[in-house]
């Protein structure tokens, strides 16, 4: 259906079976590794080990966690077919070696992200976007749970990359995201002060 309306289609796995079934069978060239496992090392260099493009969610991760995400992350895709068990030094390595930049500078973009549904607005920190940038040179996108579209529009103009947005059909409807979700109105008014945002 996705392809029939000529839009992308991304979905998340939180198991090697689903890994498997995104990358294997549907062929997705993104993958996004959601915020939950992005300290399960293993699951982690699973998805760099396919060498698709990476969407990296921080959620309530430290610097240091998300650093030895992209260390794993940078391992992964420079040692693809090697099943041996790496270790943390060799995780590091690859991170600090120029190829393991190239390859995450290539592949990986990082969701600044509150894990918080719906997320007040003086718990956003759009800070941590140009943080997160300065610090680690990647691209970054912004993941939003706050309530209504002022806070992507103003990560658009913070320069991120990818907004991810929940949307839904009722946002009064029993549930953790609905109340943070957008309608498909509010939604198609998002994207257009999005792509307004963009080009002023």
């Amino acid at each position: 259906y996705c392809l029939e309306k000529k839009i992308d289609f991304l979905s998340t796995a939180f198991d090697q079976e689903s890994l498997n079934f995104l990358y294997k069978d549907l062929k997705l060239p993104i993958l996004k590794i959601p915020s939950g496992e992005l300290t399960n090392a293993p699951f982690v260099l699973e998805h760099a080990r396919t060498g698709c493009d990476l969407i990296l969610s921080t959620g309530m991760a430290d610097m240091e966690e998300i650093k030895m995400a992209l260390s794993v992350i940078a391992y992964g895709l420079l040692n693809k077919t090697d099943r041996s068990t790496p270790s943390i030094a060799s995780f590091k390595k690859a991170y600090k070696s120029k190829e393991g930049q190239e390859a995450l500078i290539k592949k990986v973009t990082i969701l600044h992200c509150t894990t918080q549904y719906p997320t007040p607005l003086e718990d956003v920190n759009l800070h941590a976007i140009e943080t997160i940038r300065n610090s680690l040179g990647l691209r970054v996108g912004y993941s939003d749970h706050t309530q209504g579209i002022t806070v992507p529009i103003a990560a658009t103009a913070l320069g991120v990359t990818i907004i991810e947005k929940h949307f839904t059909i009722d946002c009064t409807m029993d549930g953790p995201d609905h109340r943070a979700s957008l309608d498909p109105k509010k939604l198609k008014e998002m994207i257009k002060a999005i792509r307004s945002t963009e080009l002023a």
